[in-house]
């Protein structure tokens, strides 16, 4: 199960790196028209590099440490009652 979750957040996080690396393209080919935009995308490299590290982490060991238990309901605990 850890690996379903470690690949769906693989593709969404490809899915906006690419996202970004579009956008930081578009950024030096408008950045005369706007004194704060490498600034944005700066901080913004900065933030998707932080929030990748921190969920890899959280999805890697949160999972990986979590335990479910079954039930076990074909045995059946009985008691001999004498009447």
């Amino acid at each position: 199960m850890i690996t379903l979750y470690l690949g769906v957040y693989t593709f969404l996080l490809a899915l906006l790196w690419w996202l970004f690396i579009v956008a930081k393209i578009h950024s030096y080919k408008f950045k005369s028209f706007s004194t704060h935009i490498q600034k944005v995308t700066n901080s913004l490299i900065i933030f998707l590099i932080i929030l990748s590290l921190i969920w890899y982490f959280v999805i890697f060991y949160w999972l990986s440490n979590t335990t479910t238990s079954v039930k076990n309901y074909w045995s059946v605990d009985t008691k001999e009652i004498n009447y």
